[in-house]
């Protein structure tokens, strides 16, 4: 699961996939804006089959938070 968010992410920031970690956060270690993110949260909820509501993206903050939703989700 982190291997598919990650390949998401990297198509939105100058960080690699290889170079991500669990812990990065997607403001301050990975430099995304809030258009970025928004435009991440729709991909994700595309190609995951979910949906992400606006007060569970208002408490993701890191790669990890993004994973673990999306496990919980599936």
């Amino acid at each position: 699961m982190f291997d598919e968010v990650a390949e998401i992410l990297e198509g939105y920031t100058e960080v690699s996939k290889e170079e991500m970690t669990p812990d990065m956060l997607l403001v301050d270690d990975l430099g995304l804006n809030s258009v970025s993110y928004f435009a991440i949260v729709f991909d994700l909820e595309d190609a995951f089959d979910i949906e992400i509501p606006d007060d569970a993206v208002k408490t993701i903050r890191s790669i990890r938070d993004l994973v673990e939703f999306i496990e919980n989700e599936r």
